[in-house]
């Protein structure tokens, strides 16, 4: 009997063939009956929970519930980038201006002052050469003959550096008799010691010191001693240095004491909160020994032990110097004058005219005319930090 199909199911027909029982095949033979009786099979049914096409009725229940909702977009992870960023500085704290707690100086350069970059060392050969050429138009190196080449030349400048440094050392030497007989006058009670003899033997004593570690160097390596005024000027003996090395080496001195001036701001100032201003003050705050050697134009190589020592004895020597300016009453060049304000760790411009500059000096003559032996160190160095 067959099961009554509903009429909106899809229904077909099919026929098939029955299967011949095994005992047909066994009576019969293996050849099956031709034709069999069709049987009616309802094909499968599947449901449709969504249908594909729905009805007009569905259609208009969709729409009244609203617009279908758009299908989300495929998520995508991001990228993650796993190379380590930049750290992010740590913000340093406003706390109140210390000595102890200054900056070193002159490592930082603001505005309004620019460090003149080192030289390479081809820089420093051709700086070298210029300042023998500038020798051999000033008749102190003779040039070397015309037509000769390059082997030649170059010979004839190392003889010549050499005639001129050993010149130099003779010298030094040579003084010394000189400088016996200034202190034999003085000791016989002769005319007092003038500001040119004094100024004479500090030069000596300095040059003397420096002597023998440049005769080393002169022995082994002559030809890097021109490189030596370019890099450690301070090793060679004023008797041993070509005129425009010394303008050199004085050009960098105004410009690394202008540099402290201008990057030592911080550390001036706290050391004129503490009131008077003595060696002792230098010890306590940081970086103060290194802004005042850079000032005077004095080396600021090694601890501040040294620095403080060196300054100590510069000091002296300026209040023997300004004793003996006053003293003399000597009236002195345009040269002279600057050089004895930058000695002072005065630097004026290029441009300041000559009655500027010597009322400037006559300002720290006034001023220091009346202090006491004791305290003759402290005050000039009180009038240095007070002009910054």
């Amino acid at each position: 009997m067959l099961r009554s199909i509903p009429s909106h199911v899809p229904h077909t027909l099919s026929v098939t063939r029955s299967r011949p029982s095994p005992r047909w095949i066994s009576s019969v033979g293996r050849h099956p009956p031709r034709y069999t009786t069709p049987t009616l099979y309802p094909a499968p049914f599947r449901r449709h929970y969504s249908p594909l096409n729905p009805t007009p009725s569905q259609d208009s229940k969709l729409t009244e519930k609203g617009p279908p909702i758009p299908p989300l977009p495929p998520s995508r992870k991001h990228k993650v980038d796993l190379r380590p960023g930049p750290l992010k500085p740590k913000p340093t704290p406003s706390h109140s201006t210390s000595p102890t707690a200054v900056p070193n100086a002159p490592v930082k350069t603001q505005a309004g002052s620019q460090a003149t970059p080192a030289l390479s060392l081809n820089q420093a050969k051709e700086e070298a050469q210029k300042d023998i050429t500038e020798a051999e138009k000033h008749g102190i190196i003779p040039p070397p003959p015309p037509g000769a080449n390059w082997f030649r030349a170059t010979l004839h400048k190392a003889i010549e550096l050499a005639k001129f440094y050993y010149r130099g050392v003779k010298l030094i030497f040579s003084r010394r008799r000189e400088i016996a007989e200034i202190r034999a006058r003085i000791k016989a009670g002769g005319s007092p010691l003038t500001r040119a003899e004094y100024r004479f033997i500090r030069t000596q004593k300095d040059d003397v010191n420096k002597v023998v570690p440049f005769l080393i160097i002169a022995l082994l390596l002559e030809e890097v001693i021109p490189l030596i005024a370019i890099y450690a000027p301070f090793m060679l003996p004023s008797t041993c240095i070509l005129p425009s090395q010394r303008a050199r080496i004085e050009a960098k001195r105004a410009e690394k004491a202008l540099n402290s001036s201008v990057n030592s701001k911080a550390i001036f100032a706290a050391l004129k909160s503490q009131g008077s201003i003595s060696l002792e003050a230098l010890k306590k705050a940081e970086g103060a020994p290194t802004a005042v050697c850079s000032l005077l134009g004095l080396s600021s190589l090694g601890i501040d032990f040294l620095r403080i020592r060196r300054i100590r004895q510069h000091l002296q020597f300026i209040a023997e110097d300004d004793k003996l300016l006053i003293q003399d009453g000597a009236q002195l060049s345009d040269s002279e004058l600057t050089e004895t304000l930058a000695e002072r760790g005065l630097f004026v411009p290029a441009s300041t005219n000559f009655a500027s500059k010597e009322k400037l000096l006559q300002w720290w003559l006034t001023s220091v005319e009346d202090t006491t032996s004791e305290d003759a160190v402290s005050r000039r160095l009180d009038l240095i930090l007070s002009r910054q």
